[in-house]
């Protein structure tokens, strides 16, 4: 039997009102480092923003020293803003219009569940732990892992849906983890597995 990790309290991560943002604003969330496609980002955030699209960065969590330069620069640039560690992250996933999480790999990834129980969509990498919380095309969208055209693709697509859309992509991924992922559910069928004759 395949269980959906330990689930998301829906009650905590509430569904939020679609933010009303100019420009859209990217959200990442974890720890800044190569393993959590740190890379791909940057790189796939500075060509869209190199190709006009009018995007934000939000980066919130600690980073490792090799990125300092570069996340500085990309401040200094207006292109990023770098928030540090939050203990709260919910007031970041409201005032997000999308929450990337390029990863290499993931257990079941939290940030991603929050996120979507948050009403936000999702671009992520095509991989266990991270593909199970999005709905193709639905919810959000998945590349593949440490491709920055693939994800400078992913997140171009989120970009050019009017604001309508994007918020319509949210409401399907509640709806997945109302379906799917509320912790209560999870934990029941966490028990009836376990202890099923």
């Amino acid at each position: 039997m395949l269980l959906s990790g330990a689930g998301i309290n829906l009650q905590h991560y509430a569904l939020r009102p679609y933010p009303e943002n100019d420009p859209i604003r990217f959200l990442f969330l974890g720890r800044l480092m190569k393993e959590k496609g740190v890379d791909e980002l940057l790189a796939a955030v500075k060509m869209l923003y190199d190709d006009c699209f009018d995007i934000h960065l939000d980066l919130v969590g600690f980073f490792e020293d090799s990125y300092k330069e570069q996340i500085d620069a990309l401040c200094k640039q207006g292109i990023a803003t770098f928030h540090g560690f939050q203990q709260d992250p919910r007031p970041y996933y409201a005032a997000a219009d999308c929450v990337v999480l390029p990863s290499y790999h993931e257990g079941m990834s939290n940030v991603l569940l929050e996120a979507a129980a948050t009403g936000r969509p999702l671009v992520t990498s095509y991989i266990p732990g991270c593909r199970e919380a999005v709905d193709e095309g639905r919810s959000g969208f998945t590349c593949r892992p440490r491709d920055k055209y693939g994800l400078y693709e992913a997140m171009k697509k989120i970009a050019q849906l009017p604001r309508e859309a994007r918020m319509e992509m949210g409401l399907a991924g509640r709806r997945r983890m109302e379906e799917r992922f509320d912790k209560q559910t999870v934990v029941e069928d966490t028990m009836n597995a376990i202890f099923r004759p």
